[in-house]
């Protein structure tokens, strides 16, 4: 049986998962395992894609035909037809392959994601950041055709950048000013994880107010003063796109 003398309160590693998958884990890590996936359903979704792969492969040696055996007329010895044996070899080398190459894909994917809280402690920081400086007048001269067009709200496109949140975490930035010339930063990231939650839904932090949302593997987060007009219209729009 597997050993680890990994905490419980961490979140699971690859090797604890795929030691689940095989049964080969300990009772007590198996028992933080299944707690923390009925925390975390897409976590659970991966953990059961292992039980499927796990039981394909075993099925594979299960399927395997054996060796004839037996004589015939006493001394001659039966003749065999070829073995399959190779081909079952071939296809469990083939599905190895896959499972490393899904891990590694779900590993990469896991690693850019980024947590809700992640993203709004970002927009935070980028509206004080928004608020503390002076913008020019005209818009970016190189703006992202992808970037909502909310003109027809008042709100005119100031600044966009990439932001860096962690060593394969990314998140898409844009400011834009109202009539009033108060910013409001529309934030973006990657959460191919997610569940999508297309209706926004705002919280409060003192004057700031985020305005939330999961739509298409992607988190959304529009900050501003409480008070900023356009802010919960420019929520509106993009979760209508």
């Amino acid at each position: 049986m597997t050993s680890t003398d990994h905490p419980s309160g961490l979140p699971p590693t690859e090797g604890d998962i795929q030691a689940y998958a095989d049964g080969t884990l300990t009772p007590e890590r198996a028992a933080a395992l299944r707690d923390y996936l009925g925390k975390h359903p897409a976590e659970a979704r991966r953990v059961a894609f292992y039980d499927r792969l796990n039981a394909q492969i075993q099925a594979t040696f299960q399927t395997t035909d054996e060796p004839a055996h037996g004589h015939l007329g006493g001394s001659r010895r039966l003749r065999r037809r070829p073995h399959p044996a190779g081909r079952g070899r071939r296809t469990l080398i083939a599905l190895v392959t896959l499972a490393l190459l899904l891990i590694a894909v779900s590993g990469w994917l896991a690693a850019t994601q980024v947590s809700a809280q992640a993203l709004d402690n970002a927009a935070v920081m980028a509206l004080a950041e928004a608020t503390a400086r002076p913008f020019s007048s005209a818009s970016p001269t190189r703006a992202d055709p992808a970037a909502p067009d909310l003109g027809a709200i008042g709100l005119r496109l100031v600044e966009q950048r990439v932001l860096r949140l962690g060593p394969l975490q990314r998140a898409d930035e844009l400011v834009y000013l109202n009539g009033d010339q108060q910013p409001v930063v529309v934030l973006s990231a990657m959460a191919p994880f997610a569940r999508d939650e297309p209706q926004w839904a705002a919280r409060r932090i003192g004057e700031l107010r985020l305005l939330t949302w999961t739509a298409q593997r992607q988190r959304f987060v529009v900050a501003g003063n409480a008070r900023t007009h356009g802010l919960m219209r420019a929520a509106d729009v993009m979760t209508a796109r």
